[in-house]
């Protein structure tokens, strides 16, 4: 289950991501990032309270971070957990993602 709030601050378009990121959640996660993307903006992922992420999460991270960069915006993951940013280094995300 994931709970995701979005807040704008300033000119940065923020989602706050709560909880888990698997396959179930995926399908939710990829409408709020749709959205977000939408509004051609930076986007703020604060991922201070996320405590798993699956590949289907993922995925909808590397979509979101193609669509903003296909359109001069930016991507930032801010408070990633130690488990989750564990997922990110073996996959080499870590390396293609920006965080904070």
């Amino acid at each position: 289950m994931i709970s995701i709030s979005p807040q704008i601050k300033g000119d940065v378009y923020e989602l706050k991501l709560a909880g888990r990121l698997d396959v179930k959640a995926a399908k939710e996660a990829e409408l709020a990032f749709s959205e977000a993307a939408s509004k051609e903006t930076d986007i703020v992922l604060d991922m201070t309270e996320l405590d798993y992420i699956a590949s289907a999460g993922l995925r909808a991270l590397k979509r979101l971070s193609s669509d903003l960069r296909a359109h001069g915006n930016s991507l930032t993951l801010r408070g990633t957990q130690p488990d989750v940013m564990e997922v990110f280094e073996m996959t080499g995300f870590a390396a293609i993602l920006h965080f904070e």
